[in-house]
């Protein structure tokens, strides 16, 4: 596979895609159809019944300290639930106020925001990041679109030994500082690798462009449209008195949850993520066809079954524990919290849930869904 990288409006060379294979791209057709959707219903007591029994025993059985989850099912409405500790130790609980840490699944709402900017014509996918890094190494090849898709080969500055263990509260430009003090992984196209960097650097260029905070563009954009009260963006050092949050061994873990800014700094309620998802999923926020291109090359992350678009990800089951489902959303999670936002193409449900400490939150929400 070629990719052409931009330069300004000049063509650089090709570079070849050298990693595993893509996933193919799923059927347009998968998108929510909007007439069997009931925004402002609640699932029957009966479903609700079910889920809240179910979501309370995989609680007991993994001693689970804080959970937040959602669903948005096609006929039937929006099941929610919020239960556990704020902390623990302090033996503050969980209540419809309460909001949770949705780590890297920040990274498709700053997905969403920079196709919005491209669609209004502020911004190019083929932009090369030069235009405001020109410092960066290959700054004149990399393009929005390598920053999207984690094929920019920037160094992720969370892969530092002496950030990785610290617990001092680092500004976006001294991340910055920490990924440029590392020499590039790989020319631009040529692999792929996960990198946080690339996510700052996308939230930085929207500030500049849009002459505001990532905090008010989010807000602006993304929150207030829909009507997602609890959604947002913290500010560098915010810590929210209704923030779950993480816990091991039944004590809270001292976390930054205010960084790094568009790759993992958004709070939220699970309602609020399955409803900003619905939005995105259906048109709202973004064309549909814009929404399916965001799948169009679909590369292969560290684990098998999951792929990574244009900040969004694919998880294909089949290859994961030999089911047929398959979902589209984005994962998340520090040492500490674990995080998914999934649609099932199948199913149509579509499912959020956060917990405060180590355990798989794709589990959790594999075994909800399948508990219909």
């Amino acid at each position: 596979m070629l990719f052409f990288v931009g330069c300004k409006d000049a063509l650089v060379k090709p570079i070849r895609y050298k990693g595993g294979d893509l996933h193919p791209q799923p059927s347009k057709y998968i998108f929510p159809d909007t007439s069997n959707y009931r925004l402002h219903q609640q699932v029957s007591s009966v479903v609700k019944t079910t889920l809240d029994r179910e979501a309370k025993d995989i609680m007991g059985r993994q001693a689970i300290t804080g959970l937040s989850a959602a669903m948005f099912i096609p006929n039937q409405g929006i099941w929610q639930i919020d239960t556990g500790f704020i902390s623990k130790p302090n033996n503050v609980l969980i209540d419809h106020l309460s909001v949770f840490y949705w780590a890297s699944v920040a990274k498709l709402v700053t997905s969403t925001v920079v196709y919005q900017l491209v669609a209004e014509q502020k911004l190019k996918l083929s932009t090369p990041l030069q235009n405001w890094y020109p410092n960066i190494q290959n700054s004149n090849q990399i393009t929005i679109e390598h920053l999207l898709n984690h094929t920019n080969g920037i160094y992720s500055f969370n892969s530092d030994s002496s950030l990785h263990f610290s617990q001092q509260l680092h500004s976006p430009t001294e991340l910055l500082n920490i990924a440029l003090s590392k020499e590039s992984l790989f020319q631009p196209g040529e692999y792929w690798a996960y990198t946080n960097t690339g996510y700052l650097l996308l939230a930085l260029i929207v500030e500049q462009i849009e002459n505001k905070s990532f905090q008010e563009i989010v807000k602006d954009r993304i929150a207030r449209p829909e009507q997602l009260s609890s959604l947002r963006v913290l500010n560098l050092g915010e810590l929210p008195n209704n923030l779950a949050l993480a816990h091991y061994n039944n004590t809270t873990i001292t976390t930054e949850y205010s960084v790094p800014l568009g790759a993992g700094n958004i709070v939220a309620n699970s309602k609020d993520m399955v409803l900003f998802f619905y939005a995105l999923l259906v048109g709202k926020y973004l064309p549909i066809e814009t929404v399916h291109g965001m799948l169009a090359n679909l590369y292969p992350m560290f684990n098998d079954g999951m792929y990574y678009g244009n900040g969004i990800m694919l998880y294909d089951f089949d290859k994961i524990n030999g089911s047929s489902q398959e979902w589209i959303g984005h994962s998340g999670g520090t040492e500490n919290y674990k995080a998914v936002l999934a649609y099932d193409t199948n199913t149509g449900v579509i499912c959020a849930v956060s917990v405060n400490q180590n355990i798989s939150a794709e589990a959790i929400a594999f075994i909800l869904m399948k508990a219909l």
